[in-house]
């Protein structure tokens, strides 16, 4: 709750800020006669509405731009084969033949990387 409340108060700040800096409204402190403080404020609804719908539009622009360059990449990256022609797992076929057999593992050690590090060894065959 907490913390909902000072998100809330860094909003009103921020957009007080902001609608100060871009000149929405006006502030006018000045003392009466009498002595009391009176504080007018000046609020400019077309400049609100028109500095808002011109942000918007540059948004989406903006937005739409990364969109359309994320979509031509993403065309441009694409695999040149398609996706069914990857071989799959092996499986004993239904009509009798048989599965080529794999690849042996060497028994000799192999020599351990440059940058170092564990060197590999064939498993032992029982």
């Amino acid at each position: 709750m907490r913390n909902l409340l000072a998100l809330v108060g860094l909003a009103v700040i921020g957009f007080g800020g902001i609608g100060w800096y871009m000149g929405w409204y006006k502030l006018n402190v000045a003392k009466n006669t009498d002595g009391n403080i009176q504080i007018t404020t000046d609020v400019d609804t077309k400049k609100v509405g028109s500095d808002s719908s011109e942000f918007l539009k540059n948004v989406s622009t903006v937005i739409g731009s990364h969109v359309d360059k994320a979509a031509q990449e993403a065309k441009t990256a694409a695999p040149s084969t398609a996706p069914g022609t990857t071989p799959g797992p092996l499986t004993p076929s239904q009509n009798g033949t048989t599965v080529p057999a794999l690849p042996s593992i060497p028994s000799t050690p192999v020599a351990p990387p440059a940058h170092g590090g564990i060197p590999l060894l064939a498993p032992k065959s029982k």
